[in-house]
């Protein structure tokens, strides 16, 4: 009995049993060895609970990298899009601020382990959201100068809404310069504004119409 228990599960195909054997073990001493299998992700940094009145101007990184661990199977397919690095900013006050990147502020899927974040502090700046209002001042196309003169502009004011120590510095904005192919004793023109100096703000309207009359005592602009 015992003899053919032997021969059937223990001699029978013995060389490749014994392979079989040899594999798994060098499997084993190549998982302890090695460890998990680890995948580098590059993911931007989203920001939650910002308070309404408040606003982001600065961040610094905006995107960091993610080292993260899990079966073979799983990493294969792990896309960036599939994790998430998140900041809470409940409270934040105006001005810079520090943040420690923890592994609590990463989102991946069930199986996936966060190994490493880099770099491992976030700056940014917030600042009071301020809405305002500032005189539009046409600015002619030195083409035109001397040759029309602008006759009424609307709106004179615009609703800007943007950062509270960009805004409270300005009073007035300037359109891009008024330019094209005038011919006609009155012009009237659509223009947007010079949105440079304006960085993070949302102006309302963006453009504006303007009416140009030829500059008296020139019959021919050209």
């Amino acid at each position: 009995m015992v003899k053919n228990v032997l021969e059937r599960y223990v001699i029978k195909d013995w060389k490749l049993k014994l392979l079989s054997l040899v594999l798994a073990i060098m499997l084993w001493y190549t998982v302890f060895q090695i460890g998990e299998p680890k995948k580098d992700l590059t993911i931007p940094v989203s920001i939650a609970h910002l308070p309404k009145n408040m606003m982001v101007t600065k961040m610094d990184p905006e995107r960091v990298f993610v080292t993260v661990s899990g079966r073979v199977s799983l990493l294969k397919d792990l896309k960036d899009r599939d994790v998430s690095v998140v900041i809470n900013l409940n409270g934040i006050k105006e001005g810079e601020a520090v943040f420690n990147f923890s592994k609590a502020n990463v989102n991946v899927p069930r199986g996936i382990e966060v190994v490493d974040i880099r770099p491992g502090t976030l700056r940014l700046t917030a600042d009071r959201i301020l809405e305002k209002s500032l005189k539009v001042l046409p600015k002619l196309d030195k083409k035109w100068k001397g040759r029309y003169d602008i006759s009424s502009v609307s709106p004179q004011y615009v609703t800007a809404e943007g950062p509270r120590r960009l805004l409270e510095k300005l009073a007035t904005i300037h359109t891009m310069p008024i330019n094209g192919d005038l011919h006609h004793n009155e012009e009237t023109v659509t223009v947007g504004l010079d949105l440079e100096d304006v960085h993070q703000t949302n102006v309302r309207p963006d453009n504006i119409r303007i009416t140009l009359k030829k500059h008296s005592g020139r019959d021919n602009p050209e």
